[in-house]
């Protein structure tokens, strides 16, 4: 399975949430490769850490720019999961790739400047299905506040602009803004490896969510 984990902002936790599922699915016994589309290289670093500190379980991790769908292809038949992590923005990476993909997930902070990019997210959907009928696209909401005061009118106000692009289906799964999601990626780890509770249950929601495991 090949899932594309981006959209058309930076700073929205897309290599965060890549790394954490590549792991997560790991840790479930999945055979997983971690595609590397993104020129900031940020998920190749992640993963230079993680081999130096010898951490287990291993993962796969290529780099790949430009048009990556024949790539895709071919490591689908490899690995039984794909991650690709794509830059933030309108990349040619996240257009090719999703034209193999067999789902996209969107992170997305719940900010204006963050979905005001939906309307280009949803255009891009539309082309990309032309070619790619069964094509998934999820919205999942990120560095979502942990104030319990403020938490429930930022998820109205998420869901209530999400919502109105049919195409894109939101998730019920948030990951929040903590401060170990940072702190792991210097470490070549995933918060899965930590015993921060709450950061973990959020990793496993959307596991459970997105790819029934």
């Amino acid at each position: 399975m090949i899932t594309i984990i981006g959209c058309n902002k930076g700073g929205a936790a897309k290599t965060t949430t890549a790394i954490n599922v590549a792991v997560g699915l790991a840790m479930r016994g999945g055979d997983v490769c971690l595609v590397d589309a993104d020129a900031q290289r940020s998920a190749s670093r992640w993963y230079a850490e993680r081999e130096d500190s010898d951490l287990e379980p291993r993962i796969t991790l290529i780099e790949k720019r430009d048009n990556i769908s024949a790539t895709l292809r071919n490591l689908d038949e490899k690995y039984e999961h794909v991650i690709v992590d794509v830059a933030g923005r309108n990349s040619r990476e996240l257009i090719t790739g999703g034209t193999v993909a067999h789902q996209i997930i969107a992170p997305h902070q719940c900010s204006q400047l963050d979905l005001d990019t939906m309307e280009e997210l949803r255009l891009q959907i539309e082309a990309i299905r032309d070619l790619n009928s069964e094509l998934k696209v999820f919205c999942y909401q990120t560095m979502a506040t942990t104030n319990p005061l403020l938490q429930g009118n930022e998820r109205h106000e998420f869901l209530e602009f999400v919502t109105e692009f049919e195409t894109i289906t939101p998730l019920s799964s948030v990951g929040c803004y903590r401060k170990v999601y940072r702190d792991v990626m210097s470490q070549g780890k995933s918060v899965l490896e930590t015993d921060n509770l709450k950061a973990r249950e959020e990793v496993l929601a959307l596991l459970n969510e997105v790819f029934g495991c």
